[in-house]
């Protein structure tokens, strides 16, 4: 099969580097690095990968990835990372070429111009549509371990950190006198002013943005992850990051954490008592039940696989029509 990927991010979105307690430009990344692995994975299962994403000539891709900056003619479909883009859109329309893109926000009453594939199910109803893929992760970036140190882990885009429900990790484990590290950062410097002071107050280890080998060591020695989100979550990344590292979590029922969750690898709360609960009952979780759910459940693999089905779905018809 022929596939075209486009993002809008600088190749590759994976930094081996945070930055620490200052502005960073993509507080998450998330979705970029989302799409850099389906590319990644689409070449290893034997696929021809075109990527359409900026790049440098001096960039080095993933084998079998074939990074452009000009629009690919020559493939079966195209998958897009971004909400709508009129120019892909209307060019490959024109050339009747399938165009499908992930979904990772949701929008209320919003009506793309091609398909989506959502990236839970709790999305896919939202939209009152079928087509979901979890979203995947290399395990290699992460590390394994069943020894855990006395803290508990928080980690989001602090620019968002009162709807991400910092104010309640903070309150809960203050209260239950248990350590805790916020991670994080923000293109905002005074969210990480704020998000400093409040940690601060509370007797907080801030530690800002963190990448690459740091995060990992920061993930898998943590006693729990804690996200106790107020949004209405459409996946949540740093739930499966905690979980290759072995690590616990413990998190809010908004959105899609109640489907991807399980109670072998964590805590889903409702209520000030499930997360005292919660807290009190962590040990229980064994991080090796933890690593074999993320690696059966997440891996950027299995995902890659999902969408190869899509793909093959998409097609079929035009396939039965050239018979």
């Amino acid at each position: 099969m022929k596939i075209l990927l486009s993002c809008n991010h600088e190749y590759p979105s994976y930094r081996f580097h945070g930055s620490g307690t200052k502005t960073t430009t993509y507080p998450s990344g998330s979705s970029h690095h989302q799409h850099d692995l389906l590319a990644r994975g689409l070449a290893e299962k034997g696929h021809e990968v075109h990527y359409h994403v900026n790049h440098s000539s001096h960039t080095i891709s993933d084998k079998g990835v074939h990074l452009v900056k000009e629009l690919v003619d020559d493939v079966d479909i195209v998958h897009l990372n971004a909400r709508v883009n009129e120019e892909f859109h209307t060019h490959y329309k024109a050339r009747n070429i399938p165009v499908i893109a992930t979904n990772h926000l949701y929008v209320a009453n919003e009506q793309p111009p091609f398909k989506w594939v959502h990236v839970s199910k709790t999305m896919a109803d939202l939209y009152d549509e079928k087509h979901f893929v979890w979203c995947g992760l290399d395990p290699n970036h992460y590390i394994y371990s069943e020894k855990k140190d006395d803290y508990y882990l928080f980690i989001a885009n602090i620019g968002k950190h009162l709807e991400k429900g910092l104010d309640i990790a903070l309150k809960t484990t203050k209260a239950l006198n248990k350590k805790l590290v916020v991670a994080g950062s923000s293109q905002n410097p005074s969210d990480i002013a704020m998000v400093q002071n409040l940690c601060n107050e509370f007797n907080a280890i801030y530690v800002g943005d963190t990448r690459g080998i740091e995060k990992a060591k920061i993930l898998t020695n943590a006693k729990a992850l804690i996200s106790p989100s107020k949004l209405p979550e459409t996946f949540g990344i740093t739930l499966i990051e905690a979980l290759f590292s072995g690590t616990p979590v413990i998190c809010s029922n908004n959105g899609a954490y109640g489907e991807i969750m399980t109670k072998d690898v964590g805590f889903v709360c409702k209520t000030e008592s499930d997360y005292a609960n919660a807290f009190k009952n962590i040990d229980g979780i064994r991080p090796r039940t933890c690593r074999s759910y993320a690696l059966n459940n997440f891996h950027y693999l299995k995902t890659t696989e999902k969408y190869i089905e899509i793909y093959n779905e998409i097609l079929m018809p035009k396939a039965l029509i050239n018979l």
